[in-house]
Protein backbone atom coordinates (compact mmCIF):
# COMPACT_ATOMS: atom_id res chain seq x y z
CA UNK A 1 0.00 0.00 0.00
CA UNK A 2 1.29 3.46 -0.88
CA UNK A 3 1.18 6.49 1.37
CA UNK A 4 -0.53 9.30 -0.52
CA UNK A 5 -1.28 11.35 2.60
CA UNK A 6 0.72 14.37 1.38
CA UNK A 7 -1.35 14.59 -1.81
CA UNK A 8 -4.55 14.07 0.21
CA UNK A 9 -3.63 16.92 2.54
CA UNK A 10 -2.77 19.29 -0.34
CA UNK A 11 -6.15 18.62 -1.96
CA UNK A 12 -8.12 18.76 1.30
CA UNK A 13 -9.54 15.26 0.90
CA UNK A 14 -11.82 14.00 3.67
CA UNK A 15 -12.14 10.35 4.63
CA UNK A 16 -14.84 9.98 1.91
CA UNK A 17 -12.16 10.20 -0.79
CA UNK A 18 -9.06 8.15 -1.51
CA UNK A 19 -6.19 8.41 -3.93
CA UNK A 20 -6.17 5.05 -5.66
CA UNK A 21 -3.01 5.58 -7.71
CA UNK A 22 -0.38 8.12 -8.68
CA UNK A 23 1.30 7.87 -12.08
CA UNK A 24 4.08 9.78 -13.79
CA UNK A 25 3.17 10.66 -17.36
CA UNK A 26 6.14 10.61 -19.74
CA UNK A 27 7.54 12.64 -21.40
CA UNK A 28 7.70 15.68 -19.18
CA UNK A 29 7.15 14.03 -15.82
CA UNK A 30 3.59 15.26 -15.29
CA UNK A 31 1.89 13.62 -12.32
CA UNK A 32 -1.62 12.19 -12.47
CA UNK A 33 -3.56 11.56 -9.25
CA UNK A 34 -6.39 9.02 -9.57
CA UNK A 35 -9.09 9.73 -7.00
CA UNK A 36 -12.08 7.58 -6.04
CA UNK A 37 -14.72 7.69 -3.34
CA UNK A 38 -14.72 5.20 -0.48
CA UNK A 39 -17.39 2.53 -0.47
CA UNK A 40 -20.44 3.51 1.59
CA UNK A 41 -19.60 7.23 1.74
CA UNK A 42 -22.54 9.63 1.88
CA UNK A 43 -22.39 13.11 0.42
CA UNK A 44 -24.33 16.25 1.29
CA UNK A 45 -26.68 17.83 -1.20
CA UNK A 46 -24.95 21.12 -2.15
CA UNK A 47 -28.30 22.95 -1.88
CA UNK A 48 -30.13 21.58 1.18
CA UNK A 49 -27.45 19.53 2.96
CA UNK A 50 -29.32 16.20 2.98
CA UNK A 51 -26.96 13.21 3.20
CA UNK A 52 -27.23 10.75 0.31
CA UNK A 53 -25.38 7.80 -1.14
CA UNK A 54 -24.25 8.45 -4.71
CA UNK A 55 -26.75 7.41 -7.37
CA UNK A 56 -24.15 7.43 -10.16
CA UNK A 57 -20.70 8.75 -11.00
CA UNK A 58 -19.20 10.84 -13.78
CA UNK A 59 -15.60 10.95 -14.92
CA UNK A 60 -13.71 14.23 -14.90
CA UNK A 61 -10.14 15.45 -15.19
CA UNK A 62 -8.57 18.65 -13.85
CA UNK A 63 -5.26 20.41 -14.16
CA UNK A 64 -4.13 21.43 -10.69
CA UNK A 65 -1.71 24.29 -10.14
CA UNK A 66 1.76 23.69 -11.51
CA UNK A 67 4.32 23.15 -8.74
CA UNK A 68 8.05 23.15 -9.45
CA UNK A 69 7.31 23.17 -13.21
CA UNK A 70 5.40 19.89 -12.88
CA UNK A 71 1.78 19.68 -13.97
CA UNK A 72 -0.49 17.81 -11.58
CA UNK A 73 -3.59 16.27 -13.14
CA UNK A 74 -6.50 14.91 -11.15
CA UNK A 75 -8.54 12.13 -12.70
CA UNK A 76 -11.61 11.27 -10.64
CA UNK A 77 -14.95 9.53 -10.55
CA UNK A 78 -17.29 12.20 -9.20
CA UNK A 79 -20.36 11.15 -7.20
CA UNK A 80 -23.74 12.31 -8.43
CA UNK A 81 -26.44 12.44 -5.79
CA UNK A 82 -30.18 12.29 -6.22
CA UNK A 83 -31.82 14.54 -3.65
CA UNK A 84 -35.57 14.17 -3.12
CA UNK A 85 -35.92 17.96 -2.76
CA UNK A 86 -33.30 19.32 -5.15
CA UNK A 87 -32.93 16.70 -7.87
CA UNK A 88 -29.82 15.15 -9.41
CA UNK A 89 -26.56 17.04 -8.89
CA UNK A 90 -22.82 16.69 -8.51
CA UNK A 91 -21.50 16.35 -4.97
CA UNK A 92 -19.12 19.05 -3.74
CA UNK A 93 -15.54 18.40 -4.86
CA UNK A 94 -12.86 19.27 -2.26
CA UNK A 95 -10.14 20.32 -4.71
CA UNK A 96 -12.53 22.77 -6.38
CA UNK A 97 -13.01 24.50 -3.01
CA UNK A 98 -9.48 24.39 -1.60
CA UNK A 99 -8.61 27.88 -2.81
CA UNK A 100 -6.07 26.59 -5.31
CA UNK A 101 -6.29 27.01 -9.06
CA UNK A 102 -7.75 23.82 -10.45
CA UNK A 103 -9.25 23.89 -13.92
CA UNK A 104 -11.80 21.38 -15.20
CA UNK A 105 -10.08 20.06 -18.33
CA UNK A 106 -12.34 17.25 -19.43
CA UNK A 107 -15.85 16.13 -18.65
CA UNK A 108 -16.44 12.56 -19.62
CA UNK A 109 -19.17 11.06 -21.73
CA UNK A 110 -22.13 9.25 -20.15
CA UNK A 111 -21.31 6.34 -17.81
CA UNK A 112 -19.58 3.37 -19.41
CA UNK A 113 -18.08 0.10 -18.28
CA UNK A 114 -15.72 1.65 -15.71
CA UNK A 115 -18.54 3.55 -14.02
CA UNK A 116 -20.70 0.43 -14.01
CA UNK A 117 -17.99 -1.43 -12.13
CA UNK A 118 -17.60 1.46 -9.67
CA UNK A 119 -21.36 1.66 -9.12
CA UNK A 120 -21.28 -1.93 -7.87
CA UNK A 121 -19.53 -0.50 -4.80
CA UNK A 122 -22.67 1.36 -3.70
Amino acid sequence: MHDYSLYSAILGLSSKWRISNVTVVEPGGDIELHIRIRKGSKFSCPTCGALRLPSSVSKARWLHENHLNIRFYISALIPMISCERCGEMKADIPWEQSGTRCEDREQAAPPGDEETKIMQLF
